[in-house]
């Protein structure tokens, strides 16, 4: 009963918030590409192969996509496996495309969640098993699953603060969001706790660790590149290099602040940018221009003026290969009135000391372990952060006390997609 509750009012809902949506799609772009797969229009795929599994692989955006990258490989690796993988936002698609395309059985956008397009799309792609990433719960696609008969899980599933809300609220609509062939394989113990908070048993929820430890890309040999990029962003190899993480408005400011500062103490500090939507460039250029500073946008103009104070990354699936080149970091979306923050593995594991804002809820576990770690220091103000940057900028001993932490961090991790890798397969089997 619920369900048709649900396929009644999701058509009427989506019309009430079209205008919103599509003014951020018409701003960010990129959503007209395979816009008939939004209602369903998936391409009729070829016939099963004997022996083979057709797995249903749907991971929003860039970060999600990321973060499974190593399971990605793994799995397109297995002869007896073949991938179909979807996402949301068009950052995310154009990068699976790039990066996949060419790998996966089919990949596209995910069909909206109402009935027609859901049942369409099933009735193409009919996978032997779904999965989502990290908290996605769409009720339409997971009845499909138990149309189909096959099993649904959420991968490195995790829930913040404000979803583990949402879903307490909601308790009444559980049936619907959290149906029993549900299963949960979390990224953490403290993940576990939470989704076994909200009612669903023992068996249904396993820990697997952080599948975003075993997706960090590899580096080149021995560092190779770290020279030329630092030449690449006008800086010296002398420079004391700052980068600002997927950084959201009011970060860039604060951060310019800690360059003048430490400039004005004799130190050569220079700044990378990486905001965390590059379609800001604009709106960060005209900060950048307010500085006084030299600067340079990666995507007018790849290789800066030696001399250039802060380099502005406006590009997308960049972040590891560029951040490198950094004594220090600050994590964005961690200052106020942004919140939630943006995943720190990547630069831990280059063994970057971290400054991290107090409005970090999203990685709350991860950040508290590398706080309890050394691996990065919490401010509970942007005066703090900046304090914090400074302290790390003329502190030679910590940084590398810090370096050394996060890596030892990373190491204790284990192997996550193994795991995965492993309870998949048995739920497979068991169909």
């Amino acid at each position: 009963m619920v369900i048709w509750i649900y396929r009644i009012l999701y058509p009427v809902l989506s019309l009430l918030l079209a205008p919103y949506y599509l003014r951020r799609m018409i701003r960010r772009g990129g959503y007209g590409r395979k816009v008939s797969y939004r209602i369903g229009l998936w391409p009729k795929l070829p016939p099963k192969k004997k022996g083979v599994r057709r797995i249903w692989i749907q991971a929003v955006s860039v970060g999600e996509l990321s973060s499974i990258g190593k399971l990605l490989e793994n799995l397109l690796a297995n002869p007896k496996v073949e991938i179909v993988l979807s996402g949301t936002t068009s950052t995310g698609l154009s990068i699976a495309e790039e990066k996949y395309g060419s790998k996966v059985l089919a990949q596209g956008p995910f069909p909206l969640d109402w009935l027609p397009f859901s049942k369409l799309a099933w009735s193409r792609i009919r996978p032997d098993m779904a999965l989502t990433v990290d908290s996605e719960l769409w009720p339409e696609h997971m009845r499909q699953t138990k149309t189909y008969g096959v099993p649904f899980a959420i991968i490195n599933a995790r829930l913040s603060d404000r979803s583990l809300g949402r879903l307490q609220f909601l308790r009444f609509l559980h049936g619907l969001l959290l149906p029993p062939h549900i299963r949960i394989l979390a990224s953490s113990e403290k993940q576990q706790e939470r989704w076994t908070s909200l009612g669903l048993g023992s068996g249904q929820v396993r820990v697997t660790g952080n599948l975003k430890v075993d997706a960090i890309p590899d580096l080149p040999s021995g560092g190779q590149g770290k020279e030329e990029l630092l030449a690449e962003f006008g800086f010296s190899t002398d420079s004391l290099v700052i980068a600002g993480i997927s950084t959201w408005p009011g970060e860039e400011e604060a951060l310019l602040d800690s360059v003048e500062s430490l400039r004005k103490e004799g130190l050569d500090a220079r700044l990378l940018l990486v905001p965390r939507h590059a379609e800001r460039r604009e709106e960060i250029s005209a900060t950048l221009t307010a500085s006084g500073f030299t600067f340079n946008l990666r995507t007018r103009k790849r290789k800066a003026e030696a001399g250039t104070i802060v380099y502005l990354a406006d590009t997308t699936g960049e972040l590891f290969r560029l951040i490198r080149v950094a004594d220090l970091a600050f994590i964005g979306k961690t200052l106020p009135p942004n919140g939630g923050g943006q995943n720190p593995i990547e630069p831990v594991s280059l063994g970057i000391p971290l400054v991290i804002g107090p409005a970090y809820q999203n990685f709350r576990e991860t950040c508290s372990e590398l706080f309890s770690q050394g691996a990065a220091l919490r401010a509970r103000d942007v005066k703090e952060a900046l304090d914090m940057i400074r302290k790390l900028a003329r502190n030679d001993d910590l940084r590398r006390s810090a370096s050394s932490a996060g890596k030892a961090w990373i190491a204790k991790q284990g192997s996550p997609t193994q795991t995965t890798l492993d309870i998949l397969a048995d739920l497979l089997e068991k169909t």
